[in-house]
């Protein structure tokens, strides 16, 4: 009977099971995403010394051990006491999805049901993970799978520092990008704290120059960020007037270009730092000699990069990449006014890679079955 409550890891439970888990099994606390202070604070209270929390925190967050009966250096009574009243829950793989690219597409399922998606991206030099940050997005950018989503909700930290710890990758990760399903920045106290967690030395130790963090340009919070100094500020321009921005990204008429570049001046970083502007092309729209050199009027003095990236084709948006030659000879004209200035080739064309592509692509699939 209770093994018929909990159904099968690949399946989606309905949510009269899920209710049904919840009365048959009483909640407990979750100890995942909790920051060392607050693990040392939880085990005083409960009569143990602030050593227990940092060892708690070490199996979670480094070991990343989600049975406390195999915390192997705790006592079997404070295991038990553990199990007793904590919770490690564990993020699954609904789908997993690898490309002739080395690319690996992950379908995440959440404890409630929801799904977001992970993405592994191989180089020769590091592996980067893609993940998400929101269920859905608010943002609605006409380009982004995700946008034509309806929003769910916030992850919370631990869901986000978990589609690092839980999902098993085909090599170790070295680099974390949020880049993936929803906003960071509409989601800025979840993501700062796993952002604390992803560094820390008892942690999965990912370090700060490691970790890039892309918002559409919430202009409200990217003195905050680099402030926290917890990450490198990536920001997705995709336009050089407020018009053609408007066009594909709603938020330009809440924060438009001049407010948002006049944020970008006006950032002081720790150390030596600059923004990271992402500029997706668009065959038709932003991708035209004219548009390079708005660009390049529009950044003029200010310390940046700047990430090309040719848009990533799926069947439910009819937007198209413009063909390669067109693309280097945008890149061309920014580099001849000594740009810093790097083309990234979309990787897992052939498994649905961009973001929320393969959410909708399962959805539309379900639907379709139902």
């Amino acid at each position: 009977m209770l093994k018929d409550l909990y159904g099968s890891s690949k399946e989606d439970p309905s949510p009269l099971c899920r209710l049904l888990r919840y009365i048959a099994f009483p909640m407990k606390e979750n100890l995942k995403g909790l920051p060392l202070e607050a693990l040392e604070a939880k085990m005083i209270a409960l009569g143990h010394s602030a050593y227990r929390g940092r060892q708690l925190f070490r199996w979670i967050n480094q070991v990343r051990e989600s049975n406390f009966m195999e915390m192997t250096d705790l006592s079997k009574d404070f295991r038990k006491e553990l199990t007793e009243k904590f919770v490690l829950p564990k993020l699954e793989v609904a789908e997993e999805r690898p490309s002739g690219d080395g690319t690996v597409k992950y379908l995440v399922r959440l404890s409630d049901g929801s799904q977001v998606e992970s993405v592994f991206i191989p180089m020769e030099d590091r592996n980067t993970l893609c993940v998400s940050t929101q269920v859905g997005c608010k943002m609605a950018c006409t380009f982004c799978a995700t946008g034509y989503m309806k929003f769910g909700r916030n992850l919370e930290a631990w869901e986000i520092v978990d589609q690092l710890l839980s999902i098993s990758f085909p090599d170790k990760i070295t680099n974390v990008v949020f880049m993936g399903m929803g906003e960071p920045f509409d989601n800025y106290e979840e993501v700062i704290k796993a952002l604390q967690i992803l560094q820390h030395p008892m942690g999965p130790q990912i370090g700060k120059r490691h970790i890039t963090v892309s918002t559409v340009g919430i202009t409200t919070r990217v003195q905050d960020f680099a402030t926290a100094n917890l990450g490198k500020l990536a920001i997705s321009l995709h336009g050089t007037t407020d018009e053609q921005r408007g066009q594909i990204m709603p938020i330009n008429k809440k924060f438009p270009l001049d407010q948002l570049m006049k944020a970008c001046r006006e950032l002081v970083f720790k150390g030596r730092d600059r923004v990271t502007f992402e500029y997706v092309l668009l065959e038709g729209i932003n991708d035209s000699d004219e548009d390079a050199r708005r660009l390049v009027k529009l950044v003029e003095g200010l310390p940046c990069k700047i990430n090309l990236l040719a848009y990533n084709e799926n069947p439910f948006i009819q937007l198209k990449r413009p063909p390669e030659e067109r693309i280097l000879a945008f890149q061309n004209i920014l580099l001849q006014k000594h740009l810093t200035v790097t083309y990234r080739r979309s990787r897992g064309r052939d498994i649905a890679g961009a973001c929320g592509q393969l959410h909708t692509e399962i959805q539309r699939r379900q639907a379709t079955i139902h």
